[in-house]
């Protein structure tokens, strides 16, 4: 199967009142449904992923050794240590396994 070429399309002229309105409607709209990582609220310090967090940095392993194990990107453990972005509950139970961490109710 070959790559098709891919071609640039250019507008000429400036988007209308009507497409502008749109566009920032879609925009609101999205912001909405997937805010910024650095707009999320502040975890509690006993939420579950403060106390993640906290078992990763405390860990006597590396950032890259825990990923790794884990199975998940560093870029993504990373920012998620930064607060720049949140991880599924996968990912939660990956990092959390390496680290042999158990969920204790009471």
């Amino acid at each position: 199967m070959g790559k098709e070429k891919l071609q640039r399309v250019t507008r000429a002229g400036n988007l209308s009142p009507e497409e502008v309105a749109r566009d920032e409607e879609i925009r609101r709209k999205v912001q909405e449904e997937f805010p910024p990582a650095c707009t999320l609220s502040p975890q509690a310090p006993d939420s579950l992923s403060e106390m993640l967090k906290r078992a990763i940095r405390e860990s006597d392993r590396s950032i890259q050794d825990i990923s790794k194990d884990a199975g998940v990107s560093q870029v993504m453990v990373t920012a998620f240590l930064s607060g720049r972005r949140d991880i599924n509950t996968t990912t939660a139970d990956k990092l959390a396994n390496v680290l042999g961490l158990k969920l204790k109710v009471g």
